[in-house]
């Protein structure tokens, strides 16, 4: 063997060594509690009040997401406290995790959501800043956003369709109450950049909550208005003033959404920062939920509790 194969081979299996792993599933669910600094790790089967099986201690969350490509974290902190910073982990995870490393990008403002692309990087809705972020890997402390979308007014859910490369960005409207432009979502394709494709209308209730399962449909988590507690799913192709296929009653505003493996979708509330969950794959509407787990064992919940809820390695 030549000495400069022998180096190659070397290097790539260094590199193996120190890359995080690809998962092999994103069957646990990650639960975020702003008041209790932590994100809580729970495995299926889940009960109502599910004991933890860990618990990352992250200031004040309010979004928590995953790459789908090598199960990294992105977590997304401050939206009390002002302590306003973006985390990443890599996996395998546990209570002893810890960032491998933490920005504060001072063009955020209140980062209210975070999706990946399916490419290593992601994107924040930021709701005061009145902007969609982009940031790409690798990620340093000195991480800025490399790119963003103005179209929404003040933006609050957001996800992305890696597979057709679609992103959908709730939309409060404007002065936090649907005033200025009824609340909305907006269809951008990929880069991102430019203008909504589509815009689909929700009147005064506020879609703080994105998510979209194995088939490409939108559900819309609802947070205020006359629509709290709904669940609106729409789906493919999306056109300006859809309505929606189905509608789904969580009981309270909806603050975060997340599929499991078995396309389940788990709601997180906004009064209590409890979840509940709907039996999938999702194939009709449904005037309650099929469980409700509450909150992890030992836990007090609170209401406006932020949100920071998905399913990871």
């Amino acid at each position: 063997m030549s000495r400069l194969r022998a180096v190659l081979i070397g290097a790539a299996l260094l590199m193996l060594a120190i890359a995080p792993s690809v998962p092999r599933s994103f069957a646990r669910l990650f639960d975020g509690q702003c008041f209790s600094n932590k994100v809580f790790i729970l495995v299926p089967p889940l009960s109502p009040k599910p004991a933890p099986a860990g618990a990352i201690a992250q200031a004040c969350t309010n979004a928590v997401a995953f790459d789908p490509s090598n199960g990294t974290m992105a977590v997304a902190s401050g939206a009390v406290f002002g302590k306003l910073s973006i985390s990443i982990y890599h996996p395998p995870y546990s209570s002893a995790s810890v960032p491998a490393v933490t920005f504060t990008p001072a063009a955020l403002r209140h980062p209210r959501q975070i999706a990946w692309d399916g490419r290593g990087n992601f994107w924040i809705a930021d709701d005061l800043a009145r902007k969609v972020y982009e940031f790409r890997a690798p990620f340093f402390v000195a991480s800025k956003p490399a790119a963003a979308n103005s179209s929404a007014m003040q933006p609050i859910g957001l996800a992305i369709d890696p597979v057709h490369r679609l992103m959908f960005v709730g939309d409060e409207g404007g002065a936090r109450t649907c005033a200025a432009i009824p609340c909305r979502v907006l269809v951008l394709r990929a880069p991102y950049t430019g203008a909504p494709v589509a815009t689909i209308p929700l009147g005064n209730s506020t879609p703080a909550a994105l998510a979209v399962d194995t088939r490409g449909r939108l559900f819309v988590g609802i947070e205020n208005g006359d629509l709290k507690g709904r669940i609106k799913i729409y789906a493919p192709p999306f056109v300006t003033g859809q309505t929606a296929a189905y509608t789904l009653n969580a009981g309270d505003g909806v603050m975060s959404l997340a599929f499991d493996p078995a396309q389940n979708l788990y709601a997180q509330l906004f009064s209590t920062g409890g979840v509940v969950a709907f039996n999938g794959p999702i194939a009709g509407s449904m005037a309650a939920p099929s469980v409700r787990l509450g909150c992890p064992r030992g836990v007090m919940c609170r209401k406006k509790n932020w949100a920071g809820l998905a399913f990871g390695p």
